[in-house]
């Protein structure tokens, strides 16, 4: 019995021993390894989908040309209208991988619109409001630079005027496509550039009992800021 208790009580000395081996070690100038947890990266080095994915708002100003057309009592004719145009925005963007998807609402108004000579005399048009609800989808170039494609349902409320007689107020719907570019240059500012063509269908107007339906289509080139939320 007594040697049975002996060589256990070996064993467990041995044990003991070999589990303080490191220890002392350590205490005796060796390295002692420190458990490594996991740390947050720096801003530059996360993933890209922080980098677009997220609520923005932003403006742009830009110019818009085109021909507008018009049928009825004064006669069928194109209109040229131009002039420049700016529009508040806001959206939000999910990226997948290097596709960036997104939803874009924005709404402006503008120094735009029409004089034109008629045998009746001169009508006149004017941009009152504007705006649009789009999609937006992309592709990543580049980490920073994304360039893409929208399309969605626009409308315009607009003035028309035949020269002595009170200007006529009608709302338009259509709708926008368009193709851009965008850099975002800090983590919560960026940068784009686009053309939109924007196509309504054609609304009725009537000036001193004429009859006359109208279609102000046009192109707009615009540039605009983004912030990031």
């Amino acid at each position: 019995m007594s040697k049975r208790f002996a060589g256990m009580t070996g064993g467990c000395v041995l044990a003991l021993a070999v589990l303080a081996a490191p220890a002392a070690a350590a205490d005796l100038g060796g390295e002692r390894r420190q458990p490594r947890y996991a740390e947050p990266l720096p801003p530059e080095l996360r993933s890209d989908v922080e980098r677009w994915t997220g609520f923005y708002l932003g403006g742009t100003l830009g110019y818009g040309w085109g021909d507008g057309r018009t049928s009825g009592d004064i006669g069928s004719f194109p209109y040229e209208q131009s002039g420049t145009l700016g529009t508040i925005y806001a959206g939000y963007n999910w990226q997948i991988g290097r596709t960036v998807l997104g939803l874009e609402a924005d709404i402006g108004t503008g120094d735009f619109g029409a004089s034109e000579t008629t045998g009746l005399g001169t009508l006149k048009s004017s941009l009152n409001a504007m705006g649009s609800f789009r999609a937006r989808a992309g592709f990543l170039i580049a980490p920073a630079l994304l360039v893409y494609g929208t399309a969605g349902l626009a409308w315009a409320d607009m003035d028309y005027q035949l020269v002595g007689d009170q200007a006529r107020s009608e709302t338009f719907l259509g709708y926008q496509v368009g193709l851009g570019t965008e850099w975002m240059v800090s983590n919560n500012v960026s940068l784009r550039l686009e053309y939109i063509h924007t196509d309504f269908g054609h609304e009725r107007v009537i000036h001193s009992g004429l009859n006359n339906s109208f279609e102000p289509d046009f192109n707009t080139v615009r540039a605009g800021i983004s912030f990031k939320f």
